[in-house]
Formats: structure tokens, C-alpha cells, sequence
């Protein structure tokens, strides 16, 4: 018997793949050997019946070297598969192992970055703020520049009625 009930498909496959290549070699040698006999025949005596059977053996010898071949390429690609689920295998273990380690530091990342936070907003004054979103950044940037403008100017008498809409407009879009 070729395999042992206890080996792994790797070894199995390598003893499979490796009987298969033997047979493939032989079904080569006996279709050589045949390919010589028909043409000894086809150019000595002209036997059309013993050419007509040896023809119709050497075209079964031929698909069985086809056939071998192509088991021999099927049970490559199943080493490979094999290969390639060790691999993902083991990549899955380490995940796994270190899946609970990860599912514990999230939140001890997410208390690190608020306390992080917190401590810019004291040590600036209030002054730091995070990043706005794309789509609030113009309006707080014309909110700025606005009230750098404002701080330039010299103490003045309220604004005119028709700019607090203005700015009452752009409260509301940042709101």
C-alpha cells in the first residue's frame, strides 16, 4: 500500500505525485518504444494489420501520458492549496492569540487619547481644539479671520443692523 493512515497530505501528495511521475516516465518509455515498432513496420514490410493495432495502442499509451500528466499537475496544485491553508492558518492563529490583548488596549488607547486631549485644552487655555471637519473649516475660518479683523480695529460703535444677519447666518451653518 502507498500511503500510511497516519501521514499528512503533504506526505501523501509527495508519494502520490512521485508514483505518478514514475508511471508518466514509464508510459513514456513504451510509447517511444511503440512510436519505434511503427515505423519499423512503416518502412519494412508494410503490415497494415499489425500497423493498424500497434496504431491504435500507441494513441492509448498517448492519452494515458496525457492523463498522468494531468493527475500529476492536479495533485501539485492540491500540495500548494495545502501550502497556502498552512499559511493562512497560521497567520489566523497569531491574530487569534493576540485578538484579546488588541480588545483590551482599545479602550485603554481611547481613555490615553481623551486624557491626551484634555490636557492640551489646560495647558493651551482652551485654546486647542481638534481638527474640524472638512465642510466646517471655511466657516470657522472666516469666523477667525473676522474677529482678527475686529481685535485690529480700534474700539468702533456697534456693528450696523445689516451685518448681524450675516453672522447669525454663519453661527447657524457651523451649529
Amino acid at each position: 500500500m502507498l500511503f500510511r493512515k497516519d501521514s499528512t497530505l503533504r506526505e501523501r501528495a509527495t508519494v502520490a505525485l512521485a508514483s505518478l511521475q514514475r508511471n508518466a516516465y514509464a508510459m513514456g518509455m513504451l510509447r517511444s518504444r511503440i512510436e519505434s515498432r511503427v515505423n519499423f513496420i512503416l518502412k519494412g514490410s508494410g503490415n497494415n494489420e499489425e500497423y493498424q493495432e500497434l496504431a491504435r495502442v500507441l494513441e492509448l499509451v498517448k492519452n494515458g501520458e496525457l492523463i498522468l500528466n494531468e493527475l500529476s499537475g492536479k495533485v501539485e496544485a492540491a500540495r500548494f492549496l495545502e501550502e497556502f491553508v498552512a499559511i493562512i492558518d497560521g497567520a489566523a492563529e497569531s491574530v487569534s492569540e493576540i485578538k484579546g490583548d488588541v480588545e483590551h488596549l482599545v479602550p485603554l488607547a481611547e481613555t490615553a487619547i481623551a486624557e491626551m486631549h484634555d490636557a492640551l485644552s489646560k495647558i493651551s487655555g482652551g485654546l486647542y481644539t481638534p481638527e474640524p471637519e472638512p465642510e466646517h473649516a471655511e466657516i470657522q475660518q472666516r469666523i477667525i479671520d473676522e474677529a482678527a479683523a475686529i481685535a485690529e480695529e480700534p474700539a468702533k460703535a456697534p456693528a450696523p443692523v445689516a451685518e448681524v444677519p450675516k453672522r447669525q447666518e454663519a453661527e447657524a451653518e457651523l451649529a
